[in-house]
């Protein structure tokens, strides 16, 4: 618990609010009558499910004496992370939010069908574009709070039965009525803004998605039956092909005998749309017996590493890795002083060309915007890439106004080409006759 959200006042943040509950939750297993850490999950923005765990024998989580997760909070915002450094988050105001078809469309044709940029980074590239960053530092150079630390804590238990606990449902500070809710002072431990019980507080396991997730000593048990189960279902499925390939191959000697005369031609189309009918709900098992198949061969390579002390990956749960933004590169002092002096320039150079070129100035301001463009790419040093996508856009526009120009001859040149293919077909059928 912490009195005060000071993340935008002190830290130049999104937001700032009276109390702040956080959550960290050290889930054990049970070993030899020994409890032992599993999976640690920390409370942060934006996240959820698997994304807020990490298995306790993942080398990015830091720990104590085996005993102790190490947690970096964010300065201000109290958000816990595993790693130490400077995080980037995004806020996405929601009148921006309508923005975000298009920008999608427009970002998947550029990549998609131009070929430009990488398909794996459009969904992150259109929610920077519609999003405010805001930097969340949890360096861990601040107060340290725990077994050997300069503060010591103390554990406090609380449940159901203290009044404040499950009696109080408002808010634990001042309600700004911030519709955005950033503003608004957070509830107690148990209950959300609305009233209702938190998931973390009646179910834990969910809210970490450790629900779907079978303890080390019940692993093996569980991928047994599994098994079991699956050779269950693969002799049903044989069962299964066995007859559905018998009944498949009477009915196709029916279609091949209705075939040979004319006067059952209706019920002949009957029998054939039956039989292929059938035919593709065989396929469809047997289709689902490879699957199944494959299933099974990979349950019992899996039960085998387990059986060798071998989990696999410890984030590969993991869907959405939030890592520190990495160290600051070289050029990074040039991009800060063109990032304080560019918007002035840019003022100046509009005031400029409103003043001395009045006529001509959506063509001048068109020029500018190149020229800064050129020397935003060239100190980020992305200029080939921006050259790249400024010729395809140049030949696009080029392409239109060839298209608007011209169009009577490309719809000439289009008519003709249609005269002579169809000349040359009817020829064609003539001779072949």
């Amino acid at each position: 618990f912490f009195a005060m959200n000071d993340w935008r006042s002190s830290f130049h943040g999104i937001n700032d609010h009276e109390s702040d509950w956080e959550q960290i939750f050290v889930f054990l297993t049970e070993d030899d009558g020994e409890l032992t850490p599993r999976w640690t999950a920390y409370a942060s923005h934006d996240f959820k499910g698997d994304d807020l765990r990490r298995r306790w024998d993942d080398p990015e989580l830091l720990r104590v004496d085996e005993t102790h997760p190490l947690i970096f909070a964010g300065a201000g915002s109290h958000a816990s992370y595993f790693e130490q450094g400077e995080y980037l988050m995004n806020a996405s105001p929601r009148f921006l939010q309508p923005l975000v078809g298009v920008t999608a469309c427009l970002r998947k044709f550029w990549v998609e069908q131009l070929g430009q940029g990488r398909s794996d980074h459009v969904d992150k590239k259109i929610e920077a574009s519609v999003s405010v960053p805001f930097v969340d530092y949890a360096r861990g150079d601040g107060i340290s709070v725990g077994p050997g630390q300069q503060h010591q804590w103390t554990p406090i238990l609380i449940s159901d039965e203290d009044g404040w606990v499950d009696g109080y449902r408002g808010l634990w500070g001042l309600d700004t009525k911030d519709p955005f809710g950033g503003e608004r002072a957070p509830s107690g431990p148990k209950y959300n803004r609305n009233g209702s019980v938190r998931l973390s507080w009646y179910n834990p396991l969910g809210w970490a998605s450790l629900d779907k997730v079978a303890p080390p000593k019940q692993t093996l048990r569980c991928l047994n039956t599994r098994i079991a189960r699956l050779e269950e279902d693969q002799n049903d499925l044989e069962t299964q092909i066995t007859q559905e390939r018998s009944e498949l191959r009477l009915l196709a000697l029916e279609v091949q005998s209705l075939q040979q005369t004319d006067y059952f031609s209706n019920l002949h189309t009957q029998r054939l749309e039956a039989l292929t009918e059938k035919q593709e709900h065989l396929r469809g098992l047997q289709s689902k017996r490879l699957a199944n198949a494959e299933t099974r061969k990979a349950a019992i390579s899996y039960r085998h590493r387990i059986e060798q002390g071998d989990w696999g990956d410890p984030q590969a749960h993991i869907k959405r890795v939030h890592h520190p933004e990495p160290p600051t590169p070289p050029q990074a002092r040039i991009v800060e002083l063109w990032a304080a002096i560019s918007g002035a320039l840019l003022l100046l150079a509009l005031v400029a060309v409103l003043t001395l070129f009045p006529r001509n100035w959506p063509l001048w301001l068109l020029g500018i915007g190149v020229i800064f463009g050129a020397i935003e790419s060239t100190v980020r040093g992305h200029l080939f890439s921006y050259l790249l996508n400024l010729t395809i856009v140049l030949a696009l526009i080029t392409s239109a106004i060839l298209v608007w120009k011209f169009w009577w001859i490309l719809l000439a040149l289009s008519i003709l080409g249609m005269v002579i293919f169809m000349i040359r077909e009817n020829l064609r059928e003539v001779l072949q006759s």
